[in-house]
Formats: structure tokens, C-alpha cells, sequence
């Protein structure tokens, strides 16, 4: 049944399959000579804009127009309630993915591993404990596990309902980012890690936004003046996309290939975020059931990824790595359907229905 939120299902799928399209045509583009004489243009497009960081900064702007919303109650249920639903949101379908990745990425390709590295993966933090990602994707889920906390934080004491907190957020958090980049963290720190006070700032810009969205003539009192809500958006919006506008700038004097396309990704996926919402709101029933099983999608597009790459260079005939990179793209986009529409209706909805079950 489609809702009033089944463009931000949409936007999520948007999303899945930008990711999926640029870790496939990185991988596949030079499988063989006859697929790279073919034409390498998808890869060449994904990789000048990043389409996959793309898909990343739409999902984190989705979580935070969505998680901020969904805490609610008093402090004791409200917490309870908003613990376990994100735990049976987040760790099943997860976990089922530990396996499967440690199999197509580890096993095949006879990359030794330990049960310390299994264990540190379990609690969704692996890097954090000083072990690798079973799948490198794994470091956005970090991402959201610390939003989570600050958004229960900010809960507890009464500050998640105020837009004007929000406001304040987002902004530090750019600016803690860019005196970060420029001042304070040394080269050696992962990149995940020094982009995670940005990709904060754009999760908690996506929970302003979404107090907009629900009352667009809405008004706040800050130091006893009204203020419509609709020119602190305005501002904030200015603010979220200078890091992003900067670099693509500075790139663009200096020649960086890469700061100009981190400049373009950071830039399209607020954008895609804002213009899905106000302007072109995608609301075909397939791309919302994408949506739907985009979490799943997003977790595991590398199992297909890398069992098909491991088979073609192995087992199949030559021919069979001979085709023109579209259709790598569509076979592991089709198969990742199939394998994460089966995890979400076997794992994925069990657990979410019942911790709803539970939370009552």
C-alpha cells in the first residue's frame, strides 16, 4: 500500500542501486579486454561523480529525517521502545550477512581469517575493536549506530523535539568537521572516522528537514523572536552543502580528481535528498519495494558481487567474461534482488514485526 512516505522507500532504493552500480562496474569493469574494449563509459560515469557515495549521503540524510521522529514517550519506554526495534531493525539481517560475506569475500579468494575477527564483526563496530570489516560497507553502519546514541541522548533530555537543537547539530557538527579536516586529524586516522562528524551533520540536517516537512508554516522562538522554521532550513541547507561546495571548488583550482569528486558526490546526494522530496517525488510501487528491501540489498550486493567475479575468473567458459559491463551490472542487481528479498521476508520483517510485537 503506498503511504505518504513511499518516495523516501523509493529514495532508499535510488540509493541501493547507486551503490550496487558503482562497486560492480569497479570490479568488472576490466574483467577482461573484449568487456573494457566494449566501452568502460558506466564506470567511467559512476567513478567521476561517485555514484555510490551518492547513494550513501541519501541514505544518511533518510535516516535522519526518519530515526528523529521515532523517538517518543517518556524516557523509560520510549527508550525501550526505540533500543529494540533499531536492534531487530539492524542485527538480523546483519548478522546473516557475516557468513555470506566471510564466504564470497574471505574463503573464495582464500583470505585468512579468525574468530576474533568473527566476534569484533558481530557487535557491528569491528573496526572500532581493531579488526578488519568482514564487507567494507560495514563502516556506514557505524555511522548510524553513533547517531542513534546522540539522538537517545539528546531524547533523555528533552532536546530531540526541538528543532532549534537539531538546527545546532548539524551546524557544530560541519564545523567540528571542517576544523577537524584542516587542524586537528592526523593522516594515519581512517577516513570513515574523519568524515563521520559530516555525515552526522547531514543526518541530523535530514531530522531539521523533516520538522519543516511535516509543518512547513511552522514557527520556532529563539531569544524571544519568532522565526519561521522555512529560513532556518534555508540557512542550514547553506551550511550542509559548504564542505561539500568547497571541495569541489578547491578541486576544481588544484586540478584533485579526487576533492572534485567528493565535491560532486556530497553535493548530488543532498540534492537527489531534497529534489525527491519537493519536487519529484518517485512513488512506482517497484522502486518502493526496492526501497523496502534496501537494507538488506545494501548488505549484501557483495555476495553476488564477488561469488560472480570468483566464478567467472575460475569456472566458467571465457565467454562468459567477455559481455559488456551492463550486463554484470543487471545480473548482480537481479540476483541481489532475489538473495535480499529473501533475507527481508525470512529475517528482515520477522524481527521488525516482532519487535513492534514486543513494544506495544
Amino acid at each position: 500500500m503506498v503511504n505518504r512516505f513511499s518516495h523516501i522507500d523509493a529514495l532508499r532504493g535510488i540509493a541501493a542501486l547507486l551503490v550496487i552500480w558503482l562497486h560492480v562496474s569497479e570490479v568488472f569493469v576490466r574483467l577482461s579486454p573484449e568487456t573494457s574494449a566494449q566501452g568502460t563509459a558506466l564506470y567511467d560515469l559512476a567513478w567521476s561523480v561517485d555514484v555510490g557515495r551518492i547513494g550513501v549521503v541519501i541514505f544518511f540524510a533518510i535516516s535522519g529525517f526518519v530515526i528523529c521522529r521515532s523517538l517518543n514517550g517518556n524516557r523509560v519506554e520510549g527508550s525501550k521502545k526505540f533500543i529494540i526495534r533499531r536492534f531487530l531493525r539492524l542485527y538480523p539481517a546483519f548478522w546473516v550477512s557475516i557468513p555470506l560475506g566471510l564466504f564470497s569475500m574471505w574463503r573464495l579468494f582464500d583470505k585468512p581469517f579468525s574468530w576474533s575477527i568473527i566476534s569484533a564483526n558481530i557487535t557491528m563496530l569491528p573496526e572500532l575493536l581493531g579488526e578488519p570489516s568482514v564487507i567494507a560497507l560495514y563502516w556506514t553502519l557505524e555511522t548510524e549506530l553513533a547517531f542513534y546514541v546522540l539522538c537517545w541522548i539528546l531524547f533523555f533530555y528533552r532536546k530531540l523535539k526541538d528543532p532549534l537543537i537539531l538546527f545546532l547539530m548539524s551546524a557544530l557538527l560541519t564545523v567540528l568537521f571542517i576544523v577537524f579536516k584542516m587542524y586537528l586529524i592526523s593522516p594515519e586516522v581512517r577516513s570513515s572516522l574523519k568524515a563521520m562528524p559530516y555525515h552526522l551533520a547531514i543526518m541530523f540536517w535530514g531530522g531539521f528537514f523533516r520538522y519543516w516537512y511535516d509543518d512547513k508554516k511552522a514557527l520556532i522562538i529563539a531569544a524571544t523572536r519568532k522565526i519561521q522554521l522555512q529560513w532556518l532550513l534555508y540557512v542550514l541547507t547553506i551550511i550542509v552543502f559548504m564542505p561539500a561546495l568547497s571541495a569541489f571548488l578547491q578541486g576544481s583550482i588544484t586540478q584533485d580528481s579526487h576533492l572534485l569528486r567528493l565535491g560532486k558526490s556530497y553535493s548530488l546526494g543532498l540534492s537527489m535528498f531534497i529534489i525527491g522530496n519537493l519536487v519529484f517525488k518517485i512513488k512506482n510501487r517497484f522502486m518502493v519495494w526496492i526501497g523496502t528491501i534496501s537494507y538488506s540489498l545494501y548488505l549484501l550486493h557483495p555476495v553476488i558481487l564477488y561469488s560472480l567475479f570468483w566464478y567467472l575468473k575460475n569456472k566458467a567458459p571465457h565467454w562468459l567474461m567477455t559481455l559488456h559491463l551492463s550486463l554484470y551490472i543487471v545480473f548482480t542487481m537481479v540476483f541481489s534482488m532475489v538473495l535480499s528479498a529473501l533475507v527481508y521476508y525470512l529475517v528482515e520483517k520477522p524481527a521488525i514485526d516482532y519487535a513492534h510485537k514486543l513494544t506495544r
